[in-house]
């Protein structure tokens, strides 16, 4: 069975009942968090779930065993997200790579973007650690082995052009072989960022909850120069938190 949880009109989930017991244990659903599973007629406190009181268990069965967790957040990250514990977090799910948005952006324009290039990979090898069904990372090599196929039939084509022009004076600017392939490689590219936002999104929604929200239209422009500039800002929130100090809004 499944539970939607629902905080402040913002919903999440669906979980397991497993699921449950361990996000209230450390601190991702707090037990005053409404629940509520398709079986179900009306939200309940999670804690009334974890006890055994809804007729998702069957009167026989016992209750299975809950301790109301200690917790103390720091600050809530996002308004309406479920709270989390970064020490927690931090132990079970590394940090992302948290090289700044703007040298990421620098480096990619001053290395005509193969910079990019590289750093898509890194991410999206983070993000296959922390959420094993991301896979965007196959969607990148994807990508690389295309690019790396229409740089040779565009240095083939330009050499065959050479001789041609040699030979017979005529030249053709049109590669059909190339522009299909680069055409397919930035296919292959839309399909990577956006399978790395959904990614995201699942990851940093349910895992480790702090309400992350990526825009479609952001995404398709600026890709991973906008990904990784909301991960500067979820790590500077976990590192905040692991001190006691305030963290980014």
């Amino acid at each position: 069975m499944h539970y939607q949880i629902s905080r402040n009109g913002q919903m999440y989930g669906p979980y397991t009942l497993e699921d449950l017991q361990r996000y209230v244990v450390s601190g991702n659903v707090l037990p005053t968090d409404l629940a509520k599973s398709e079986e179900m007629s009306e939200w309940l406190p999670v804690s009334e779930i974890l006890a055994g009181r809804t007729t998702g268990f069957s009167s026989g069965a016992p209750a299975p065993a809950y301790s109301a967790p200690v917790f103390t957040p720091a600050f809530t990250p996002n308004p309406g997200a479920p709270q989390f514990n970064p020490a927690a977090a931090a132990s079970q799910y590394p940090d992302a790579p948290n090289l700044h948005w703007g040298l990421v952006l620098l480096f990619g324009f001053l290395t005509c973007s193969f910079f990019m290039i590289i750093w898509n990979l890194v991410v999206a090898a983070w993000l296959k650690r922390v959420q094993p069904n991301a896979t965007s990372m196959m969607y990148y090599i994807g990508f690389v082995v295309l690019t790396v196929l229409q740089i040779f039939f565009g240095g083939f084509n330009g050499f065959h052009d050479a001789m041609m022009m040699r030979h017979s004076g005529v030249h053709s600017s049109f590669h059909p072989v190339a522009g299909l392939i680069g055409l397919s490689a930035w296919v292959v590219k839309l399909i990577a960022r956006y399978s790395q936002r959904a990614s995201l999104e699942e990851h940093f929604n349910g895992p480790e909850p702090v309400g992350l929200r990526l825009n479609p239209v952001m995404t398709f422009f600026f890709g991973g120069v906008y990904f990784q500039y909301h991960l500067n800002r979820i790590n500077q929130i976990k590192t905040a938190a692991r001190y006691g100090a305030p963290g980014p809004l």
